[in-house]
């Protein structure tokens, strides 16, 4: 009888931690992705509150700062290195009245995923969402422009983020959100680089793109995951 009573408890035990390693990740990407629509609703009511004060001369001045950091990089070229080992900020958004360094955010029907977009690929950062890669395009869009978005793959810590990358085909939708528009794109190629293929990642003549970045395949490092994204209508 006792014997018994044992293996029922090792039994219920292996039980119960089969139930949690199938929830826990769930919760886990629950808390994130309300953390994540907590964030974007406060960066809209800021941008919003912002666009309909009086005097909005700083959102107007971080329009034109950001637009001269993308001329600058078709003029004086690019030097770019792998986005999960930079840790630049194109931009100091506190500057700008914008205090949590959110430009914009990221939204992926495909991947039923929408992350906030900060600047700089710090630890912080790629902890909170998706990251805008220094000495590439910032997100505003603009013919010779790629702004390079890099995120996580995904973990039971982050919740899913880029997990789900390999969904993504040949036309779908990724759209970017800035403090002045939405910008709709359409992926058109994707491929996997080693992190030192730079090339790929750098702004390509007379396009307006987007490129995602994680790492691949899912729980390794080895390579990088590319996603072309084209701008819509152009």
């Amino acid at each position: 009888m006792k014997e018994r009573r044992i293996f029922n408890l090792i039994g219920t035990a292996f039980i119960a931690a089969g139930i949690l390693l199938f929830v826990c990740p769930k919760i886990i990407n629950g808390y994130n992705n309300m953390n994540t629509n907590n964030m974007i609703n406060e960066f809209s009511r800021n941008i919003e509150i912002e666009k309909n004060s009086d005097d909005n001369i700083l959102l107007e001045k971080l329009r034109a700062d950001a637009e001269k950091y993308n001329e600058n990089l078709v003029i004086k070229g690019q030097m770019v290195e792998d986005p999960f080992f930079y840790r630049g900020e194109s931009i100091d958004l506190t500057e700008y009245g914008l205090n949590n360094n959110m430009f914009g955010y990221i939204d992926i029907p495909k991947m039923n995923v929408r992350l906030g977009i900060f600047l700089g690929a710090t630890e912080e950062n790629m902890n909170k969402g998706a990251v805008h890669l220094d000495n590439t395009s910032m997100p505003i869009g603009g013919v010779n422009s790629n702004c390079v978005i890099a995120a996580h793959r995904g973990n039971g810590r982050y919740g899913d983020m880029f997990r789900n990358i390999e969904k993504l085909e040949a036309g779908d939708t990724v759209t970017i959100v800035n403090p002045w528009e939405e910008l709709e794109y359409n992926v058109t190629e994707i491929f996997a680089i080693s992190p030192d293929d730079i090339d790929k990642i750098l702004i390509q003549k007379d396009k307006d793109m987007v490129t995602l970045v994680t790492c691949h395949p899912y729980g390794s490092s080895r390579y990088r995951y590319i996603v072309y994204c084209e701008r819509a209508g152009e």
